[in-house]
């Protein structure tokens, strides 16, 4: 099962990317799941005694529930940035692009007022027409100013769905700020004479709260001991855990309430009702493709799988994808020329070791992967995409990497053979 998960950050947060360079640290946009994972870990073995001086080989007297709300069955899923509590958050495609002059969604915060943008055109539906043969006609440039479009990057959020309502969207822009602190000399444990760094950490804005939401998947029985080893290892905020999270949280950084609502919002449409809006049609509205069902995948997070060498592969097809699923269609195409896909290096620190984590290439966020199966493996296709939607795709899912969203809205709503999106 899937449970709602969201962060308020309570001051300047930093998830550190990468190595430092010049002694500044930069950080990224959204929370990886496996630094909140890390971070409720930590609290939990602190409160245990288990990472306590000399407390090597105490990991028998743990509480029995750290294996059930920890293990290899709970996905901790990757944290994003919203404007608000009500909002889910998600990587902007890869097929999106938007005005050079005035990109973004064409709405104001929270949909009121006017929007500084020309709106957002996506370029998925109509790549996958003129692939099956379609003719597409786009006006050049900008629909509004005719300026020409740029490939558009960053993180949107979404409001959930309610009745007679349209789903608002809206760009996330996250404030930071650079954060010049004094290195620590450490055998005097005083300020080492010339040594400074800098940290790139997000803030709180004046007028809103800085929030991230994402999901935590597990059994009832899981997410019962998760709660309950909370209880014990962190201090009551409201509704939610007082935790730290993130780098530098010995210079005050990563303050956050964590807050796992049983409620699940429903942010998507059924499964079964986005695969059908999201074939192709001729002028008519006649299916382009009656014998095949189309299908993308967009990528919330890092998505690794590997070859029959063992190598990453940036080529998911579907004998790639056959060890990592259990119901996969007769007859999967993997469309390349339709799929959009970048490749991004994922590191970190292992606070069990003690150590950095090995860089690993990845397919990134925001991927879009394509593909088309036989019409009779309809069937076959729900359960695919069902599978992967819950339980992730790829390696270490447990950390939230392989989340995916099959047949986002978002394509279907920002069609670039439509007007641009204006919320």
């Amino acid at each position: 099962m899937r449970w709602q998960v969201r962060l308020r950050v309570e001051g300047p947060l930093l998830v550190g990317k990468g190595t430092p360079t010049q002694n500044v640290l930069l950080g990224r946009d959204y929370i990886p799941g496996s630094v909140w994972r890390g971070a409720l870990a930590e609290a939990v073995l602190r409160a245990a005694g288990a990472l306590a001086p000399g407390a090597a080989g105490q990991a028998a007297e743990l509480p029995p529930e750290f294996g059930l709300a920890f293990g290899p069955e709970t996905r901790f899923g990757f944290l994003y940035p919203v404007p608000g509590e009500k909002w889910d958050g998600f990587p902007l495609p890869l097929t999106v692009r938007s005005c050079k002059a005035r990109p973004g969604f064409a709405c104001g915060v929270h949909g009121r007022g006017k929007g500084g943008g020309h709106g957002v055109l996506d370029m998925l539906l109509v790549t996958l027409r003129r692939h099956l043969g379609l003719a597409e006609e786009l006006s050049p440039g900008c629909p509004e100013c005719r300026e020409r479009l740029d490939r558009f990057r960053g993180v949107a959020a979404r409001m959930p769905l309610s009745a007679g309502q349209d789903t608002a969207y809206e760009t996330v822009k996250v404030r930071r700020q650079l954060l010049v602190r004094v290195g620590l000399d450490r055998r005097t444990e005083t300020a080492a004479d010339g040594v400074l760094y800098a940290l790139d950490a997000q803030v709180p804005g004046r007028d809103r709260a800085l929030y991230f939401t994402g999901t935590w998947r597990g059994t009832p029985e899981a997410l019962h001991a998760l709660h309950q080893l909370l209880d014990g290892a962190c201090p009551r905020a409201g509704d939610g855990w007082a935790i730290r999270v993130g780098t530098a949280r010995a210079r005050g950084l990563g303050r956050a309430v964590l807050e796992i609502t049983e409620a699940q919002a429903v942010f998507l449409p059924p499964l079964e009702e986005r695969l059908e809006a999201f074939q192709p049609r001729q002028g008519d509205g006649q299916p382009a493709d009656p014998d095949h069902l189309c299908f993308a995948l967009l990528l919330k997070a890092p998505l690794l799988v590997r070859d029959a060498a063992g190598v990453a592969c940036g080529l998911p097809a579907a004998a790639v994808l056959a060890p990592y699923v259990t119901s996969l269609p007769v007859g999967l195409e993997f469309l390349e020329t339709v799929s959009v896909l970048e490749w991004e290096s994922s590191d970190g620190w292992a606070m069990a070791w003690g150590l950095p984590k090995p860089v690993q290439a990845a397919l990134a966020p925001g991927s879009v992967l394509a593909y088309r199966a036989p019409a009779r493996e309809r069937r076959a296709v729900l359960a695919f995409l069902e599978e992967v939607e819950n339980g992730g795709l790829g390696e270490r899912t447990a950390e939230g990497w392989g989340e995916v969203v099959a047949c986002d809205p978002l394509h279907l709503k920002c069609d670039a053979g439509k007007e641009a999106v204006k919320q």
